[in-house]
């Protein structure tokens, strides 16, 4: 079972599910600003359950499953701020539900959780490890945290194999591109293949580490490994750029006419942006050997072409 399987992160797994022979069910609620999309997964013969990833539904469908991975969430932190008890439950409360369910009906399912780097805040040092202390800067910071921790108690209080993963800034193909609210890489990417005007908060010198998709839905499959159980971990990538350079690398790779940018900062974005930040992978790949395998500039130039392909992403 995927949830979330029909957003961005969800249906590259679920394609690689698919193509590994797996009998893959779908659940995503299709919240309209999520991003989630049945064209993602179009032409793969998955079973798909539109409803929240708390719906007392799933008891039936998780009765039998080996494997959950669980994706669903709200991921903009600007609409966390605007509307918090809603983040708090698409995050934080319906995932509490589903492991009850899971618990009670199948407590031996291997479970892998998605979070976000976010939890950290602002990086006190860097690269920042699993050590780091968790100081979000905004709702969805706190709620994902939550999340991840009511994973983990699950994990040690009814011997579950549970592992949550802190995921850097991803890109590639199947993102949604129509949204300001769901990270700078995607509104790069949309920007750039219309030939527009990327704007930078500030003078661009914050520092992100990125991860292709493909590294991603590597390391989500790795964690079901024995020896993730019970753990966190970060997943991201050793080389970082300033976001000035990570906007002319996705010009490059789109071949776009458009430029850079920089503009004063927004203060709703500004008051919880977490500054430069790096992680530390090196927990995850001690215990199961990842590592990301794609550079930034190989990512972004398959990123822009699976996007010319298909142009109804930036409709």
């Amino acid at each position: 079972m995927v949830t979330g399987g029909l957003g961005f992160i969800g249906s590259n797994l679920v394609h690689r599910l698919a193509r590994l022979g797996a009998r893959v069910r779908v659940v995503d609620a299709l919240v309209p600003e999520h991003g989630g999309d049945l064209r993602n997964v179009e032409g793969l013969d998955v079973d798909i359950e539109v409803c929240d990833v708390g719906d007392s539904r799933l008891v039936t469908m998780l009765s039998d499953a080996d494997a959950v991975f669980n994706l669903a969430g709200q991921v903009s932190h600007t609409a966390s701020m605007v509307d918090p008890e809603r983040d708090l439950l698409y995050n934080t409360t319906s995932h509490a539900r589903m492991l009850e369910m899971l618990r009670q009906v199948r407590p031996q399912a291997r479970v892998v959780h998605t979070s976000t780097r976010q939890v950290y805040g602002r990086a006190l040092r860097t690269p920042v490890d699993e050590s780091h202390p968790t100081l979000p800067l905004d709702v969805n910071g706190v709620a994902k945290l939550a999340g991840e921790q009511l994973h983990l108690v699950y994990a040690h209080a009814y011997s579950m194999a549970i592992t949550s993963l802190r995921l850097t800034n991803v890109y590639g193909p199947r993102q949604r591109l129509t949204s300001n609210e769901l990270g700078v890489l995607p509104v790069f990417i949309r920007t750039a293949l219309r030939n527009e005007t990327i704007e930078l908060f500030g003078d661009g010198s914050q520092r992100r580490d990125c991860l292709y998709v493909d590294d991603v839905v590597d390391a989500i499959l790795a964690a079901t490994a024995d020896s993730a159980a019970g753990r966190v971990f970060n997943v991201g990538n050793d080389i970082d750029h300033s976001l000035a350079d990570i906007a002319q690398i996705v010009i490059d790779a789109t071949g776009s006419t458009g430029q850079v940018r920089c503009r004063e900062w927004p203060a709703d974005h500004q008051r919880i942006d977490i500054g430069s930040f790096r992680s530390d992978s090196t927990a995850i790949a001690t215990a199961i050997g990842w590592r990301p395998a794609f550079e930034l500039d190989e990512g972004m130039r398959r990123t822009a072409t699976f996007y010319r392909d298909r142009p109804w992403y930036l409709s």
